[in-house]
């Protein structure tokens, strides 16, 4: 079993910019949220797709698989989805000094969020906070993007 141990917090200003060393344009629905598990279907930069499960999250960890699929067939997949709200977005992987951070800027429903994430080997997996980081969102589930995918952040309020 694959999991994944992830850390999430919300980002304060564009001192991380400094440090984008690639960047890419990803488009994903949800074919299933339910408790427990979701099937995201996701394509990046219209050449790359994947079909990924998740479990249930327990502390920071959840079990996660994820597969290569053919461009066509996400893109089919993607038009099936009518119940949610489509999730685009650009995702920035940085470098120094901040590697193995990437940082998502929601466009569509989800504008104006931007949220920062660090995956870990282990949940006790040592790690550091940016200065330009926020809150920290973790356990908070409506940050999660099959949350934003049924409740985009723009219809939020606040």
């Amino acid at each position: 079993m694959a999991t994944e141990f992830e850390h999430k917090l919300l980002v304060n200003g564009d001192s991380w910019r400094e440090a984008v060393r690639s960047s890419s344009s990803l488009s994903q629905v949800y074919l299933c949220t339910q408790p427990g598990m979701t099937i995201r279907v996701r394509v990046v930069d219209d050449r790359t797709a994947y079909l990924t499960i998740k479990g249930e999250r327990a502390g920071i960890g959840r079990p996660e698989y994820e597969y290569e699929i053919p461009v066509d067939d996400a893109n089919e997949l993607l038009d099936m989805a009518q119940d949610g709200y489509p999730i685009s977005k650009t995702r920035h992987e940085l470098g120094d000094p901040w590697p193995g951070w990437i940082v998502d800027e929601f466009s569509g429903e989800n504008a104006p969020l931007i949220v920062a994430e660090l995956e870990v080997p282990t949940e006790d997996t040592a790690w550091d906070v940016p200065g330009w980081a926020g809150d920290d969102v973790t356990a908070d589930s409506r940050f999660t993007n099959a949350m934003l995918y049924a409740h985009p952040y723009g219809s939020w309020q606040v």
